[in-house]
């Protein structure tokens, strides 16, 4: 039993290089969140929604393992002010993170990745033998390569937003508006290969001493039809230290196509250095509907990844840029980073900040309405009171301009205190 608990744990740290789950060992978290702030102000006739208390939100997480089968999950629950018009707080399950306290403004929802938090999950992944993992849940996060930074999960204090909060448009030129109210452009690249899915995932390692893996995966993601079969597959390869590629297609439609595609690959130079690149296409294949021809855009980026030195300080920069395959919409863009300074091995302090230039449809009759503008900044700093706890603090600030020429500015104080603990 000793001998196959160490090839358990063996095969875990292999697989930990490529992808994990959403708590990284067998143990109990819990993360209260609360904030207020100014979630909505009109730079165009100085209205605005009062001083707002975002209420309480609780995250609790529980990961279990028992020799080759793990099972993991979470719950959320708090009161949210679900409404700024006046419709109060409740006790509830919810979805809500603390990105909705900035991002479900009368101006027109910025949407983000990690604005959509999960009411609960659950998983269950079990590891037959060595290198193979098979999974059922609703939040696997199985993933390959580099994508765009995140900082975290949403209930996380470091979280910050995605590709400059940029929104996403499924099809814009089926909306009649697609550049009026809200900033877009964000490209949704299918590097999580497996989140609510069953799958199954297989690993070869070429050299555990060095970490030289081949992982290979497979998975069916929920609401998949007879009718409309959809498969996701994925590998990704570190044959080298120096190099680790990946590859990923979502969303293959077995009756009208649509198959989303991903590559990234990731140089590490040194422990203190190294360079990370995606791109990705979506809709290949898909059927004309009318006059249009698919939802299919592409996009792109890159970051570059510096610690100096001896110093506990690091910095993360990164920029993006998507387009869509219509002649008549131009490009967006992003830019931002991160920077983190452990000042102690109990005071953390850290910072995001992005500049975001949507897309604009160029066409003579949109001539009133411009690409629109984003810039975020999220300082945070966070204080370990001991293993076990952590308080943090945050602010962001949030000020858009719409293609409409619309502005509005909206900022948060959060904070929040976890609990963590392995047994």
């Amino acid at each position: 039993m000793k001998k196959f608990l160490i090839a358990i744990a063996a095969g875990a740290i292999l697989l930990s290089s490529a992808s994990a789950q959403i708590l990284k060992e067998r143990s109990v978290q819990n993360t209260l969140y609360t904030g207020f702030g100014l979630p909505y102000e009109d730079d165009n006739d100085d209205g605005h929604d009062s001083f707002k208390w975002f209420g309480l939100l609780d995250t609790l997480q529980v990961r279990l393992d028992w020799e080759w089968f793990t099972i993991d999950g979470g719950l959320s629950w708090g009161l949210p002010l679900y409404d700024w018009h006046g419709s109060g707080i409740r006790f509830e399950n919810t979805h809500e993170t603390q990105f909705a306290f900035l991002g479900e403004q009368r101006g027109g929802k910025a949407e983000t990745a990690c604005k959509d938090g999960y009411k609960h999950y659950v998983n269950f992944v079990v590891r037959p033998f060595n290198g193979f993992e098979a999974g059922v849940g609703t939040h696997l996060d199985w993933s390959v390569g580099p994508s765009p930074q995140t900082g975290g999960f949403p209930w996380m204090p470091i979280s910050h937003v995605l590709q400059g909060d940029l929104s996403i448009e499924s099809d814009p030129k089926e909306s009649n508006a697609p550049v009026e109210n809200e900033v877009r452009g964000k490209f949704d690249y299918a590097y999580k290969w497996a989140d609510a899915a069953i799958a199954a995932r297989y690993t070869i390692g070429f050299d555990k001493a060095k970490n030289h893996y081949l992982q290979l995966g497979v998975a069916i993601p929920d609401a998949t039809t007879s009718g409309h079969f959809f498969i996701n597959a994925a590998a990704e390869l570190k044959p080298i230290d120096l190099l680790t590629v990946a590859v990923a297609y979502k969303h293959a439609d077995s009756a009208n196509g649509g198959g989303d595609f991903y590559t990234g690959l990731k140089l590490d130079f040194t422990r203190n250095f190294n360079i990370e690149a995606w791109f990705g296409l979506d809709g290949i294949g898909l059927k004309k509907s009318g006059d249009v021809d698919g939802h299919k855009m592409w996009g792109t980026g890159a970051a570059v990844y510096i610690k100096f030195g001896k110093l506990p300080l690091w910095i993360k920069p990164e920029v993006g840029f998507s387009d869509y395959l219509y002649s008549d919409y131009t490009a967006a863009l992003y830019t931002g980073g991160r920077i983190q300074w452990d000042i102690t091995k109990a005071l953390h302090l850290g910072a995001w900040t992005s500049f975001a230039w949507g897309a604009k449809i160029d066409d003579p009759s949109w001539d009133d309405y411009n690409r629109g503008f984003i810039w975020n900044i999220r300082p945070d700093f966070t204080f370990d009171i001991n293993q076990h706890h952590s308080i943090s603090a945050v602010f962001e600030y949030e000020t858009t301009h719409y293609p409409n020429d619309n502005r509005y500015n909206r900022f948060c104080f959060g904070f929040y205190w976890k609990y963590n603990r392995a047994f």
